[in-house]
């Protein structure tokens, strides 16, 4: 169950394995159903979570009531609703599995304990909210700079094999197209490597 997580660790900071027990003792094992809800907009995000397994959406819904993918987690990754457990913001996502998801759920009382026990685990977070921005930032500079084909092939690229896991409506709102210019666009994309 820790395997991933503490490999994951060990990639962004030194730490013992003494360190690393005393952080994760206050973790709990969560799975969530494909199509639970984890987040919902308007609900206050209270823990930090780490995806074992599973793959997960985060969408938003504009002023017209229409839902539009906003950006993926899978295997491997941490999410949270970053606003809402710095300062108790009510989320402006819905973070959606899209297939049965194992994670481990940290809560923010916990969290800050951790914290406060290690700077080890301040220097972690912090790199852990450093490269949720940075996602979220190049996510927003390829929608001005990027066409659709090139937007499409990033995505791929940034989750290898997740595409085939992910329903067409969430790519398509993804890169805010149609389903049908999607299967299109594949259709072309799928010509070029023949």
């Amino acid at each position: 169950m820790y395997s991933k997580i503490i490999n994951y660790i060990r990639q962004r900071i030194e730490i013992t394995n003494e360190e690393l027990e005393e952080g994760l003792k206050y973790s709990v094992s969560k799975t969530y159903g494909k199509g639970d809800y984890i987040i919902r907009i308007g609900e206050p995000c209270r823990f930090i979570g780490y995806i074992n397994e599973g793959l997960m959406v985060t969408t938003t819904v504009d002023d017209d009531g229409k839902e539009s993918a906003f950006d993926f987690k899978c295997e491997n990754c941490f999410f949270t609703y970053t606003e809402g457990l710095l300062n108790n913001a009510p989320s402006h996502k819905n973070f959606i599995a899209l297939e049965d998801c194992k994670t481990l759920i940290l809560s923010k009382e916990h969290l800050e304990k951790v914290l406060k026990s290690n700077p080890k685990f301040e220097t972690l977070f912090s790199k852990i909210l450093a490269e949720d921005l940075a996602s979220v930032l190049k996510n927003q500079q390829s929608m001005k700079e990027q066409g659709i084909e090139e937007r499409y092939l990033s995505l791929e690229q940034k989750y290898p094999g997740a595409l085939q896991r992910i329903p067409v409506k969430y790519i398509a709102g993804y890169l805010g197209i149609e389903p049908e210019s999607l299967s299109r666009l594949r259709r072309r994309l799928a010509g070029k490597t023949k």
